[in-house]
Protein backbone atom coordinates (compact mmCIF):
# COMPACT_ATOMS: atom_id res chain seq x y z
CA UNK A 1 0.00 0.00 0.00
CA UNK A 2 2.97 2.50 0.84
CA UNK A 3 5.35 1.20 -2.14
CA UNK A 4 2.99 3.36 -4.66
CA UNK A 5 3.38 6.96 -2.63
CA UNK A 6 6.75 6.89 -3.68
CA UNK A 7 5.62 7.70 -7.52
CA UNK A 8 3.79 10.80 -5.69
CA UNK A 9 7.38 12.45 -4.37
CA UNK A 10 8.71 15.17 -7.14
CA UNK A 11 12.19 14.65 -7.82
CA UNK A 12 12.98 11.35 -7.49
CA UNK A 13 15.34 9.15 -9.57
CA UNK A 14 14.52 5.81 -7.88
CA UNK A 15 10.95 6.39 -8.51
CA UNK A 16 10.90 3.18 -10.83
CA UNK A 17 10.84 3.51 -14.58
CA UNK A 18 7.55 5.78 -16.39
CA UNK A 19 4.81 3.66 -17.66
CA UNK A 20 3.54 4.24 -21.17
CA UNK A 21 0.41 5.34 -19.77
CA UNK A 22 1.84 8.36 -18.75
CA UNK A 23 4.25 9.35 -21.20
CA UNK A 24 2.83 12.73 -23.35
CA UNK A 25 -0.49 12.61 -21.86
CA UNK A 26 -0.16 16.84 -21.83
CA UNK A 27 0.74 16.70 -25.36
CA UNK A 28 -2.81 15.11 -25.91
CA UNK A 29 -6.04 17.22 -26.90
CA UNK A 30 -8.15 17.84 -24.69
CA UNK A 31 -11.05 15.87 -26.72
CA UNK A 32 -8.81 12.74 -26.49
CA UNK A 33 -7.74 13.45 -22.92
CA UNK A 34 -11.43 13.40 -22.00
CA UNK A 35 -12.14 10.06 -23.43
CA UNK A 36 -8.71 9.04 -21.64
CA UNK A 37 -10.03 9.64 -18.35
CA UNK A 38 -13.75 8.66 -18.78
CA UNK A 39 -12.52 5.02 -19.90
CA UNK A 40 -10.28 4.85 -16.53
CA UNK A 41 -13.24 6.65 -14.72
CA UNK A 42 -16.26 4.45 -15.27
CA UNK A 43 -13.26 1.30 -15.73
CA UNK A 44 -12.53 1.81 -12.18
CA UNK A 45 -15.59 2.50 -10.98
CA UNK A 46 -17.57 0.23 -12.42
CA UNK A 47 -15.32 -2.69 -11.31
CA UNK A 48 -15.07 -1.07 -7.43
CA UNK A 49 -18.99 -0.80 -7.80
CA UNK A 50 -19.62 -4.79 -8.88
CA UNK A 51 -16.19 -6.67 -7.02
CA UNK A 52 -16.02 -4.07 -3.68
CA UNK A 53 -17.62 -5.29 -0.78
CA UNK A 54 -17.87 -3.09 2.42
CA UNK A 55 -18.31 -3.90 5.60
CA UNK A 56 -21.67 -2.31 7.75
CA UNK A 57 -19.56 0.31 10.14
CA UNK A 58 -21.99 -0.16 12.69
CA UNK A 59 -22.49 -3.22 15.45
CA UNK A 60 -22.95 -6.16 12.43
CA UNK A 61 -19.60 -5.04 11.49
CA UNK A 62 -18.10 -4.94 14.83
CA UNK A 63 -19.30 -8.21 15.84
CA UNK A 64 -17.61 -9.73 12.57
CA UNK A 65 -14.39 -7.41 12.62
CA UNK A 66 -13.05 -7.01 16.16
CA UNK A 67 -12.67 -10.67 17.01
CA UNK A 68 -11.17 -10.96 13.99
CA UNK A 69 -8.50 -8.54 14.78
CA UNK A 70 -8.19 -9.53 17.79
CA UNK A 71 -7.47 -13.29 16.70
CA UNK A 72 -4.98 -12.21 14.50
CA UNK A 73 -3.35 -9.97 17.22
CA UNK A 74 -3.11 -13.10 20.09
CA UNK A 75 -5.89 -11.61 21.74
CA UNK A 76 -4.75 -8.68 23.47
CA UNK A 77 -6.49 -7.89 26.37
CA UNK A 78 -7.49 -4.60 25.24
CA UNK A 79 -8.63 -6.04 21.82
CA UNK A 80 -10.24 -8.72 23.44
CA UNK A 81 -12.65 -6.30 25.83
CA UNK A 82 -13.36 -4.81 22.76
CA UNK A 83 -14.90 -8.02 21.20
CA UNK A 84 -16.80 -9.08 24.23
CA UNK A 85 -18.34 -5.30 24.35
CA UNK A 86 -19.10 -6.00 20.36
CA UNK A 87 -21.41 -9.10 21.36
CA UNK A 88 -22.88 -7.02 23.91
CA UNK A 89 -24.11 -4.41 22.04
CA UNK A 90 -24.65 -6.40 19.13
CA UNK A 91 -27.07 -8.35 22.07
CA UNK A 92 -28.27 -5.00 23.45
CA UNK A 93 -29.68 -3.91 20.06
CA UNK A 94 -31.33 -7.25 19.10
CA UNK A 95 -33.31 -6.77 22.42
CA UNK A 96 -34.36 -3.25 21.37
CA UNK A 97 -35.42 -4.07 17.79
CA UNK A 98 -36.78 -7.29 19.18
CA UNK A 99 -38.67 -5.77 21.74
CA UNK A 100 -40.37 -2.81 19.65
CA UNK A 101 -41.28 -5.25 16.51
CA UNK A 102 -42.89 -7.25 19.59
CA UNK A 103 -45.30 -4.46 20.90
CA UNK A 104 -45.75 -3.39 16.95
CA UNK A 105 -47.26 -7.16 16.35
CA UNK A 106 -49.02 -7.41 19.72
CA UNK A 107 -50.73 -4.01 19.10
CA UNK A 108 -51.74 -5.89 15.67
CA UNK A 109 -52.78 -9.26 16.63
CA UNK A 110 -54.49 -8.84 19.74
CA UNK A 111 -55.12 -5.24 21.28
CA UNK A 112 -56.79 -3.80 17.67
CA UNK A 113 -58.59 -6.90 18.12
CA UNK A 114 -60.09 -6.07 21.86
CA UNK A 115 -60.80 -2.58 20.40
CA UNK A 116 -62.79 -4.17 18.15
CA UNK A 117 -60.86 -3.12 14.87
CA UNK A 118 -61.01 -5.13 11.48
CA UNK A 119 -58.50 -4.83 9.01
CA UNK A 120 -58.43 -1.93 6.61
CA UNK A 121 -57.72 -3.55 3.46
CA UNK A 122 -59.07 -1.81 1.00
CA UNK A 123 -62.25 -0.28 2.68
CA UNK A 124 -63.16 3.00 0.80
CA UNK A 125 -60.78 2.77 -1.62
CA UNK A 126 -63.59 3.43 -4.39
CA UNK A 127 -65.30 6.05 -2.61
CA UNK A 128 -65.46 9.04 -4.97
CA UNK A 129 -66.82 6.01 -7.11
CA UNK A 130 -69.62 5.32 -4.83
CA UNK A 131 -72.87 4.71 -4.19
CA UNK A 132 -72.96 3.39 -8.22
CA UNK A 133 -69.40 2.07 -7.80
CA UNK A 134 -68.42 -1.73 -6.93
CA UNK A 135 -67.22 -2.21 -3.32
CA UNK A 136 -69.40 0.68 -2.10
CA UNK A 137 -70.05 -1.15 1.31
CA UNK A 138 -67.74 -0.02 4.74
CA UNK A 139 -67.45 -2.04 7.55
CA UNK A 140 -70.42 -0.78 9.28
CA UNK A 141 -72.90 -1.84 6.86
CA UNK A 142 -73.70 0.99 5.04
CA UNK A 143 -72.60 2.72 1.62
CA UNK A 144 -69.25 4.64 1.10
CA UNK A 145 -69.50 8.44 -0.33
CA UNK A 146 -66.28 10.90 -0.19
CA UNK A 147 -67.25 12.61 2.87
CA UNK A 148 -68.01 9.71 5.24
CA UNK A 149 -64.49 8.20 5.25
CA UNK A 150 -63.22 8.66 8.82
CA UNK A 151 -59.93 6.78 10.38
CA UNK A 152 -60.30 4.25 12.84
CA UNK A 153 -60.38 6.56 16.32
CA UNK A 154 -62.74 8.75 14.66
CA UNK A 155 -65.12 6.08 13.03
CA UNK A 156 -65.08 4.50 16.55
CA UNK A 157 -66.17 7.77 18.45
CA UNK A 158 -68.44 8.57 16.16
CA UNK A 159 -69.88 5.12 16.30
CA UNK A 160 -70.12 5.50 20.29
CA UNK A 161 -71.57 8.58 20.57
CA UNK A 162 -74.66 6.79 18.33
CA UNK A 163 -74.89 3.56 20.08
CA UNK A 164 -75.11 5.87 23.29
CA UNK A 165 -77.75 7.43 22.13
CA UNK A 166 -79.48 4.65 21.17
CA UNK A 167 -78.91 2.95 24.43
CA UNK A 168 -80.25 5.85 26.31
CA UNK A 169 -83.36 6.26 23.76
CA UNK A 170 -83.97 2.71 22.76
CA UNK A 171 -87.32 4.28 21.47
CA UNK A 172 -85.58 6.70 19.23
CA UNK A 173 -83.46 4.43 17.38
CA UNK A 174 -84.90 4.67 13.96
CA UNK A 175 -84.54 8.62 14.42
CA UNK A 176 -81.25 8.41 15.66
CA UNK A 177 -79.56 5.94 12.97
CA UNK A 178 -81.81 8.57 10.42
CA UNK A 179 -80.25 11.79 11.75
CA UNK A 180 -76.76 10.99 13.53
CA UNK A 181 -74.31 9.64 10.64
CA UNK A 182 -70.89 7.79 11.68
CA UNK A 183 -69.82 7.13 8.59
CA UNK A 184 -67.57 4.61 7.64
CA UNK A 185 -63.81 3.22 8.46
CA UNK A 186 -61.77 3.70 4.97
CA UNK A 187 -58.58 4.76 3.60
CA UNK A 188 -58.07 8.48 2.34
CA UNK A 189 -55.93 7.61 -0.65
CA UNK A 190 -55.21 3.88 -1.72
CA UNK A 191 -52.56 5.08 -3.97
CA UNK A 192 -50.67 7.39 -1.59
CA UNK A 193 -50.77 4.49 0.90
CA UNK A 194 -48.98 2.47 -1.72
CA UNK A 195 -46.57 5.11 -2.54
CA UNK A 196 -45.46 5.34 1.51
CA UNK A 197 -44.97 1.66 1.32
CA UNK A 198 -42.49 1.53 -1.88
CA UNK A 199 -40.98 4.62 0.12
CA UNK A 200 -40.63 2.02 3.26
CA UNK A 201 -39.25 -0.49 1.14
CA UNK A 202 -36.60 1.72 -0.14
CA UNK A 203 -35.54 3.19 2.97
CA UNK A 204 -34.63 -0.53 4.94
CA UNK A 205 -32.81 -1.51 1.28
CA UNK A 206 -29.96 -0.23 2.75
CA UNK A 207 -30.04 -3.11 5.78
CA UNK A 208 -30.92 -5.64 3.29
CA UNK A 209 -27.64 -4.91 1.18
CA UNK A 210 -25.51 -4.69 4.25
CA UNK A 211 -27.01 -8.55 5.28
CA UNK A 212 -26.11 -9.64 1.18
CA UNK A 213 -22.52 -8.16 1.77
CA UNK A 214 -21.86 -9.87 4.81
CA UNK A 215 -22.77 -13.00 3.15
CA UNK A 216 -20.86 -12.54 -0.04
CA UNK A 217 -17.61 -11.99 2.10
CA UNK A 218 -18.50 -15.09 4.49
CA UNK A 219 -18.49 -16.83 0.84
CA UNK A 220 -15.82 -15.28 -0.59
CA UNK A 221 -13.07 -15.51 1.96
CA UNK A 222 -11.13 -18.32 2.60
CA UNK A 223 -12.07 -20.85 4.93
CA UNK A 224 -8.86 -20.55 6.90
CA UNK A 225 -7.37 -18.01 9.75
CA UNK A 226 -5.09 -15.59 8.13
CA UNK A 227 -4.40 -12.46 9.64
CA UNK A 228 -6.18 -9.07 9.65
CA UNK A 229 -4.10 -6.47 10.42
CA UNK A 230 -0.82 -5.74 9.43
CA UNK A 231 2.39 -3.00 10.17
CA UNK A 232 2.87 -1.40 6.48
CA UNK A 233 6.48 0.12 6.43
CA UNK A 234 7.46 2.00 3.25
CA UNK A 235 10.38 0.22 1.21
CA UNK A 236 10.60 3.25 -1.13
CA UNK A 237 12.28 5.63 1.86
CA UNK A 238 12.81 5.42 5.67
CA UNK A 239 10.32 5.55 8.15
CA UNK A 240 11.13 8.47 9.38
CA UNK A 241 11.49 10.72 6.10
CA UNK A 242 8.08 9.14 4.90
CA UNK A 243 6.22 10.17 7.85
CA UNK A 244 7.33 13.51 7.67
CA UNK A 245 6.52 13.68 4.04
CA UNK A 246 2.77 12.60 4.51
CA UNK A 247 2.28 13.77 7.51
CA UNK A 248 1.37 10.24 8.53
CA UNK A 249 2.09 9.41 12.58
CA UNK A 250 2.23 5.53 13.57
CA UNK A 251 -1.55 4.52 13.13
CA UNK A 252 -1.03 5.18 9.73
CA UNK A 253 1.46 2.35 9.10
CA UNK A 254 -1.14 0.01 10.57
CA UNK A 255 -3.25 -1.78 7.69
CA UNK A 256 -7.00 -3.58 8.39
CA UNK A 257 -8.04 -5.75 5.66
CA UNK A 258 -10.93 -8.33 5.42
CA UNK A 259 -8.93 -11.63 5.48
CA UNK A 260 -9.23 -15.64 5.75
CA UNK A 261 -11.87 -16.50 8.50
CA UNK A 262 -11.70 -20.44 9.73
CA UNK A 263 -14.80 -22.44 9.28
CA UNK A 264 -16.05 -22.27 12.87
CA UNK A 265 -15.62 -18.27 13.33
CA UNK A 266 -17.68 -18.42 10.00
CA UNK A 267 -20.55 -20.66 11.07
CA UNK A 268 -20.69 -18.34 14.44
CA UNK A 269 -20.90 -15.18 12.51
CA UNK A 270 -23.93 -17.04 10.17
CA UNK A 271 -25.58 -17.80 13.38
CA UNK A 272 -24.76 -14.76 15.54
CA UNK A 273 -24.88 -12.09 13.03
CA UNK A 274 -26.23 -13.20 9.95
CA UNK A 275 -28.92 -14.78 10.41
CA UNK A 276 -30.61 -12.85 13.36
CA UNK A 277 -30.08 -9.45 11.17
CA UNK A 278 -32.07 -11.25 8.22
CA UNK A 279 -34.58 -12.17 10.83
CA UNK A 280 -35.16 -9.10 12.27
CA UNK A 281 -35.12 -7.26 8.74
CA UNK A 282 -37.64 -9.77 7.61
CA UNK A 283 -39.93 -8.75 10.52
CA UNK A 284 -39.46 -5.27 10.46
CA UNK A 285 -40.62 -5.22 6.57
CA UNK A 286 -43.57 -7.58 7.07
CA UNK A 287 -44.77 -5.67 10.38
CA UNK A 288 -44.02 -1.90 8.40
CA UNK A 289 -46.05 -2.69 5.55
CA UNK A 290 -48.86 -4.02 8.06
CA UNK A 291 -48.54 -1.18 9.91
CA UNK A 292 -48.53 1.33 6.61
CA UNK A 293 -51.56 -0.81 5.12
CA UNK A 294 -53.52 -0.15 8.06
CA UNK A 295 -53.16 3.43 8.48
CA UNK A 296 -56.27 5.51 6.58
CA UNK A 297 -55.06 9.36 7.06
CA UNK A 298 -53.00 10.95 4.35
CA UNK A 299 -50.57 12.48 7.35
CA UNK A 300 -50.27 9.79 9.39
CA UNK A 301 -49.34 7.39 6.32
CA UNK A 302 -46.53 9.67 5.62
CA UNK A 303 -45.37 10.35 9.17
CA UNK A 304 -45.29 6.28 9.78
CA UNK A 305 -43.69 5.38 6.94
CA UNK A 306 -40.78 8.07 8.06
CA UNK A 307 -40.71 6.69 11.81
CA UNK A 308 -40.87 2.81 11.01
CA UNK A 309 -37.41 2.67 9.25
CA UNK A 310 -36.20 4.34 12.85
CA UNK A 311 -36.42 0.31 13.74
CA UNK A 312 -33.53 -0.94 11.72
CA UNK A 313 -31.57 2.17 12.24
CA UNK A 314 -31.22 1.37 16.22
CA UNK A 315 -27.81 -0.37 15.83
CA UNK A 316 -26.21 2.69 13.90
CA UNK A 317 -27.61 5.04 16.91
CA UNK A 318 -26.08 2.57 19.68
CA UNK A 319 -22.89 2.21 17.60
CA UNK A 320 -23.02 6.36 17.47
CA UNK A 321 -23.98 7.03 20.69
CA UNK A 322 -22.71 4.20 23.25
CA UNK A 323 -19.66 2.55 21.78
CA UNK A 324 -15.75 3.48 22.19
CA UNK A 325 -14.18 6.00 19.62
CA UNK A 326 -11.42 3.32 19.27
CA UNK A 327 -14.03 0.45 18.08
CA UNK A 328 -15.80 3.54 15.68
CA UNK A 329 -12.34 4.35 14.13
CA UNK A 330 -11.09 0.49 13.92
CA UNK A 331 -14.34 0.55 12.12
CA UNK A 332 -13.42 3.22 10.01
CA UNK A 333 -10.12 2.29 9.18
CA UNK A 334 -11.02 -1.07 7.34
CA UNK A 335 -10.34 -1.18 4.27
CA UNK A 336 -12.88 -2.91 1.89
CA UNK A 337 -12.63 -6.45 0.18
CA UNK A 338 -12.29 -6.86 -3.22
CA UNK A 339 -13.99 -10.01 -4.52
CA UNK A 340 -12.34 -12.64 -6.87
CA UNK A 341 -12.41 -10.95 -10.18
CA UNK A 342 -11.74 -7.58 -9.09
CA UNK A 343 -8.40 -7.58 -10.17
CA UNK A 344 -9.41 -9.09 -13.60
CA UNK A 345 -12.02 -6.12 -13.70
CA UNK A 346 -10.30 -3.25 -13.19
CA UNK A 347 -8.02 -3.99 -16.49
CA UNK A 348 -7.56 -0.31 -17.04
CA UNK A 349 -5.26 0.05 -14.66
CA UNK A 350 -2.38 -1.54 -16.41
CA UNK A 351 -4.09 -0.69 -19.82
CA UNK A 352 -2.21 2.05 -22.11
CA UNK A 353 -3.86 5.51 -23.06
CA UNK A 354 -3.81 3.53 -27.00
CA UNK A 355 -5.61 0.60 -25.50
CA UNK A 356 -8.71 2.69 -23.31
CA UNK A 357 -8.83 4.60 -26.73
CA UNK A 358 -9.69 1.54 -28.52
CA UNK A 359 -12.25 0.24 -26.46
CA UNK A 360 -13.54 3.68 -25.87
CA UNK A 361 -14.64 3.76 -29.63
CA UNK A 362 -15.43 -0.39 -29.35
CA UNK A 363 -17.88 1.39 -26.99
CA UNK A 364 -19.30 3.77 -28.98
CA UNK A 365 -20.66 1.28 -32.20
CA UNK A 366 -24.22 0.00 -30.49
CA UNK A 367 -25.85 -1.32 -27.54
CA UNK A 368 -25.46 -4.81 -27.21
CA UNK A 369 -27.06 -7.36 -24.86
CA UNK A 370 -24.90 -6.37 -21.68
CA UNK A 371 -25.78 -2.22 -22.56
CA UNK A 372 -28.92 -3.13 -22.64
CA UNK A 373 -28.88 -4.60 -18.96
CA UNK A 374 -26.75 -2.06 -17.43
CA UNK A 375 -29.68 0.30 -18.32
CA UNK A 376 -32.02 -1.65 -16.05
CA UNK A 377 -32.31 -0.49 -12.87
CA UNK A 378 -31.71 -3.39 -10.83
CA UNK A 379 -32.12 -1.85 -7.60
CA UNK A 380 -35.71 0.30 -8.51
CA UNK A 381 -37.19 -3.32 -9.98
CA UNK A 382 -35.99 -4.78 -6.60
CA UNK A 383 -38.06 -2.51 -4.71
CA UNK A 384 -41.03 -2.87 -6.50
CA UNK A 385 -41.08 -6.46 -5.91
CA UNK A 386 -40.42 -6.49 -2.21
CA UNK A 387 -43.13 -4.09 -1.80
CA UNK A 388 -45.21 -5.87 -4.14
CA UNK A 389 -44.37 -9.58 -2.31
CA UNK A 390 -45.05 -7.85 1.36
CA UNK A 391 -48.26 -5.71 0.09
CA UNK A 392 -49.73 -9.26 -1.43
CA UNK A 393 -48.82 -10.98 1.83
CA UNK A 394 -50.98 -8.68 4.23
CA UNK A 395 -53.81 -9.19 1.77
CA UNK A 396 -53.13 -12.80 1.83
CA UNK A 397 -53.26 -12.66 5.74
CA UNK A 398 -55.41 -10.05 6.45
CA UNK A 399 -58.18 -9.86 3.66
CA UNK A 400 -60.27 -11.73 1.23
CA UNK A 401 -62.03 -11.12 -1.87
CA UNK A 402 -65.77 -9.85 -2.12
CA UNK A 403 -68.27 -10.41 -4.75
CA UNK A 404 -67.71 -7.18 -6.52
CA UNK A 405 -64.22 -8.27 -6.63
CA UNK A 406 -62.74 -6.04 -3.62
CA UNK A 407 -60.83 -7.03 -0.49
CA UNK A 408 -62.38 -6.43 2.47
CA UNK A 409 -61.43 -7.62 6.05
CA UNK A 410 -62.02 -11.52 6.79
CA UNK A 411 -64.12 -11.73 10.03
CA UNK A 412 -62.83 -11.30 12.78
CA UNK A 413 -62.36 -13.01 16.36
CA UNK A 414 -61.35 -12.40 19.17
CA UNK A 415 -58.06 -14.06 21.15
CA UNK A 416 -58.54 -16.30 24.00
CA UNK A 417 -56.27 -14.03 26.08
CA UNK A 418 -53.60 -11.45 26.06
CA UNK A 419 -50.87 -13.60 26.69
CA UNK A 420 -47.99 -13.02 23.24
CA UNK A 421 -45.05 -14.35 23.31
CA UNK A 422 -42.16 -13.64 21.07
CA UNK A 423 -42.88 -16.81 18.82
CA UNK A 424 -46.15 -15.40 17.94
CA UNK A 425 -44.60 -12.11 17.02
CA UNK A 426 -41.77 -13.61 14.62
CA UNK A 427 -43.10 -16.80 13.62
CA UNK A 428 -46.77 -16.07 13.08
CA UNK A 429 -47.40 -19.02 10.96
CA UNK A 430 -46.09 -21.48 13.09
CA UNK A 431 -47.03 -20.57 16.16
CA UNK A 432 -50.74 -18.26 16.06
CA UNK A 433 -52.46 -16.85 18.41
CA UNK A 434 -55.77 -18.66 19.66
CA UNK A 435 -59.20 -17.15 18.53
CA UNK A 436 -62.52 -17.34 19.82
CA UNK A 437 -64.43 -19.74 17.17
CA UNK A 438 -67.51 -17.28 17.65
CA UNK A 439 -66.83 -13.84 15.38
CA UNK A 440 -67.42 -10.75 16.85
CA UNK A 441 -67.44 -9.09 13.26
CA UNK A 442 -68.25 -9.75 10.00
CA UNK A 443 -68.47 -8.54 6.73
CA UNK A 444 -72.18 -7.08 5.55
CA UNK A 445 -73.20 -8.13 2.31
CA UNK A 446 -75.80 -5.67 1.97
CA UNK A 447 -76.15 -1.44 2.87
CA UNK A 448 -79.61 -1.44 5.07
Amino acid sequence: MRAEDADLLPGRADSGPISKSSTGEADKDPETRAKIAAAKMMGILKAKEKFRVSFDPGLYGAAVVIPQIARSAGWPKNLAVLSIRSFMFLVVNYIAQGCILYMIAKEENVWDLFAGQMYLCDFGRDANNCPDGPDCVGPGGTLFSAPRVYSWDLWTTRMYVRDSLVALFPHMKDEIHKNVDPGEYGVESYWCRLLCCTLFTVTVMSDLWGSINIMRVLVDIPNQAEYWIDYEVPEWADKDHAKAIHGWSELDLVALKIAGMSLHWKILNVFVVLIPKLLLWKVTAEAGICFLMETSGIEDIVVNSVALAFILQIDELLCCALMSDTTRAILGKIEDYHLEDYDKEIAVESMTDEELLERYDEQKTGFGLSDLWDTFPVKLCFVFLLTFFFVELYYVRHCVTSETGGRVSHSMRLPLSTDFTFFNAFFQHIFPVAMQDKPFWTMPNVAP
